[in-house]
């Protein structure tokens, strides 16, 4: 046999083995850049299946396709319906209840159980475990239908700057924005979008890393108060922030 044929016959394997290891290869490239995205789209989703069924999103995040649901409700059968609702949403894997059931060690007297109110009414209550999230932001505010930082927000942002620097460098936040039950619900969607972008965006300005940052706009599905009055409306036009993996 001549010695081209020879080496063209062993070239084959070699190049099979290549061209798997290639496609090996851009499959986990393709899986690692569509995870955020994925899990930004889950926890989309399941907070506004969780708001629509009446029952309190907060403390959902997710990594990967598995959830977790942290934070304090009001009882076993609130906790119980919480991971059955979250657990099915398409694409959702798993749900890890690490849920706490209020008690009277924590709210009210003994023998008479005191549920605060946004737990007895349904509505969002933000996460505050971490120190990050217990920065108080309510100096950020938008002018109506505007997506502009000033000056005070800026200071905000400055201190979650710092505090960010101090954190894990696998610690992951969401930034994100909502308003209140005026306007429709598409242009809420899309202004406050726009809002959590360009917070996200200063922060990254500021040198923290793209990859700790996700933004989502939730529009007026995560209320944290009523909507009737001014200044329930003036707490649900707010920016929260939400550790999401430390």
């Amino acid at each position: 046999m001549p010695d081209s044929t020879r080496s063209t016959q062993q070239l084959f394997p070699l190049m099979a083995l290549l061209t798997l290891l290639v496609v090996a290869t851009l499959t986990l490239l393709t899986l690692w850049f569509k995870q955020p995205v994925i899990e930004t789209d889950l926890l989309q989703r399941a907070r506004q299946t969780l708001t629509e069924a009446g029952l309190p999103p907060s403390g959902l995040h997710f990594s990967g396709r598995d959830g977790v649901l942290s934070g304090t409700v009001a009882s076993e059968a609130e906790a119980s319906r919480l991971v059955e609702i979250a657990s099915q949403v398409y694409g959702v894997r798993d749900v890890d209840n690490q849920l706490i059931v209020a008690s009277t060690a924590a709210y009210g007297q003994v023998g008479m159980l005191e549920i605060p109110a946004q737990l007895s009414k349904g509505w969002h209550v933000p996460a505050r475990q971490h120190a990050v999230e217990q920065i108080d932001l309510s100096e950020i505010q938008f002018a109506y239908s505007k997506a502009e930082l000033d000056t005070d927000a800026m200071e905000v942002l400055d201190k979650v700057v710092a505090q960010l620097y101090k954190e894990p460098v696998g610690t992951v936040i969401e930034v994100s924005a909502h308003t209140d039950s005026n306007g429709t619900a598409l242009g809420n969607m899309a202004v406050t979008q726009a809002r959590a972008d360009v917070v996200r965006n200063y922060l990254l300005s500021q040198g923290i890393n793209a990859a700790q940052v996700k933004a989502q706009g939730y529009g007026s599905a995560l209320p944290v108060a009523g909507n009737d009055t001014d200044a329930g409306r003036k707490q649900n036009r707010r920016i929260e922030i939400t550790v999401l993996r430390e």
